[in-house]
């Protein structure tokens, strides 16, 4: 009867740990990376959507604005006040404090 010896397998320790840290940090890049690909994605998708339906409304809510502000109006005829574009307002204003 033949005893058998049984030899120990080296675990290679110190390359078993740089491979599990290589690979973690790979893993946690391709996650960051898939996430900010997914939210540029995202965003690209909504203002594609937005571009295909513009807002109507606030459309013409900013043609009133620009036409109030680039315009001759009264404000109160009664009193006499009246509202200037604001490019003029604003020459004038510095005209004023430039003296």
């Amino acid at each position: 009867m033949e005893l058998k010896t049984i030899e120990k397998e080296y675990v290679d320790i110190p390359t078993l740990v740089a491979v599990g840290s290589v690979s973690t940090v790979l893993l946690i890049v391709v996650i960051f990376a898939t996430q900010a690909w997914f939210y540029y994605e995202q965003k690209a998708e909504i203002a594609s959507k937005e571009a295909a339906n513009p807002n109507w409304a606030l459309r013409d809510i900013n043609l009133k604005q620009h036409e109030k502000i680039n315009n001759y109006r009264w404000m109160d005829q009664k009193k006499q006040i009246a509202a200037i574009p604001i490019d003029d307002a604003i020459k004038l204003t510095a005209k004023s404090l430039g003296r």
